[in-house]
């Protein structure tokens, strides 16, 4: 037998051997991911109840159940991710939005909790999110209209300039009523109706859409500071919020501006969201603190960091030697990857970003997420770990649905692989 002859029949004995294992490894980790999840879902789920007296919960839920179709395939699964979706439904309040705290504690209980809706720390977003993919995986047009329920809301809430206040209604003679986009306010609420928008086609959440765009493009800072504010006066100059937050030129919202912006232009083709971003990476690129580290706050008319000394009192310093404990006055705030983006679109165009960011991955990234999370698959079903040890082990949902996730992308890298390979 010839050398190259060789060498071919032993890659093709490998090849079969690694598909063996990986078929070995996914049986294994079916079994595991089988036993865990029937376990978290016994309680209630399984019997079509869901209590949780706050958001998360119902997300984590719903991220289990469908990582779980996922892998094994079981139609109940899909039942699983239906209760707490319905929960998340039932939670919101009359008018479309959420509150800070659930509408209900119990699926299917009369019990409610009337309260002001906030556009806050994305709990809108977060909610629809997981809403949709209920939907996206069971085709269950009901889910779609509760996401379009909130989607209109948010068209009704917006404000005349395009942002969207704390809370609704908007209260009178207070921070909580001024455009705002701290704590992921209007970038959140945008990104909602990008989603609803993406599967209904409705022309009226892409105008939503523009006209949050437009904001962003009108409302950005002058330099030395170009970057956006965490909250507003209605004059277009920045705002106080809480005591800790002074009127300033915000690091955290103006890095995810620009991301939103990028998005809003590949979404609409308008060349007009992207004006705004060289002159705000440019200002990022230079008020850095540290190695990927920018201040929160800086000053509008000279562009130097600020730093909030006290929680009770409006005591701002340009020195960090005594900060309000418990609040991210510095931080990463994603900038590199936003920049990074950036350049990206510069190289291939709307057109170009587009096809390169929807494509699938490749042979090579297939294998190596293959070998990458193989060993780590092996070790969350081992009997002593997260998944193979479950619920004797008393991990919480979230350390659970971690878990679950990356036996999930191992069996999507393996399953593609085997597609292309055919």
């Amino acid at each position: 037998m010839s050398r190259a002859r060789t060498c071919l029949t032993l890659l093709f004995v490998c090849a079969v051997a690694a598909s063996a294992q990986d078929a070995d490894l996914r049986s294994q980790a079916a079994r595991a991911v089988r036993a865990a999840v029937d376990a978290l879902a016994e309680p209630e789920v399984a019997q079509g109840r869901f209590h949780a007296t706050a958001w998360g919960p119902a997300q984590t839920h719903i991220a289990i159940y469908l990582a779980a179709h996922e892998v094994t395939g079981e139609p109940k699964y899909l039942d699983y991710a239906r209760v707490p979706a319905d929960w998340l439904v039932a939670a919101r309040q009359p008018s479309g939005g959420y509150a800070h705290s659930p509408f209900i504690h119990d699926l299917g209980s009369a019990e409610t909790f009337p309260a002001q809706v906030t556009f806050r720390d994305a709990r809108d977003r977060s909610a629809i999110q997981a809403i949709l993919a209920v939907h996206d995986a069971t085709g269950d047009a009901s889910y779609l209209q509760a996401a379009r329920a909130t989607a209109d809301f948010l068209l009704e809430a917006q404000l005349e300039c395009g942002a969207w206040p704390s809370v609704w209604p908007p209260p009178e003679r207070s921070w909580l009523g001024l455009p705002m986009l701290n704590d992921y306010v209007t970038i959140s609420q945008t990104r909602t109706l990008m989603a609803v928008h993406r599967r209904s086609g409705d022309e009226r959440y892409l105008d939503g859409i523009r006209r949050a765009g437009d904001f962003f493009v009108q409302w950005q800072l002058p330099e030395p500071a170009p970057g956006w504010a965490q909250q507003y006066c209605f004059d277009g100059r920045p705002a106080w919020g809480r005591v800790f937050e002074p009127p300033s030129v915000c690091g955290l919202p103006s890095a995810h501006a620009i991301g939103l912006l990028i998005d809003i232009h590949l979404l609409t083709g308008d060349p007009r969201y992207l004006g705004p971003i060289p002159a705000a990476l440019a200002w990022l690129q230079r008020a850095h603190t540290g190695p990927r580290e920018w201040a929160r706050f800086h000053e509008p008319y000279t562009g130097r960091p600020i730093y909030a000394r006290s929680q009770t009192e409006p005591q701002i310093s340009y020195a960090r030697d005594v900060l309000y404990p418990g609040y991210a006055q510095f931080g990463d705030w994603g900038v590199d990857g936003f920049a990074a983006r950036w350049r990206r679109l510069q190289e291939l165009g709307r057109e170009g970003l587009i096809a390169a960011e929807s494509a699938p991955p490749s042979a090579d990234e297939l294998r190596r997420s293959i070998a990458d999370l193989g060993p780590r698959v092996r070790d969350l079903i081992a009997p002593d770990g997260t998944l193979g040890g479950y619920p004797a082990n008393g991990v919480d949902p979230g350390t659970l649905a971690g878990a679950v996730s990356q036996v999930t992308r191992y069996f999507e890298a393996v399953r593609t692989l085997e597609q292309a390979a055919e």
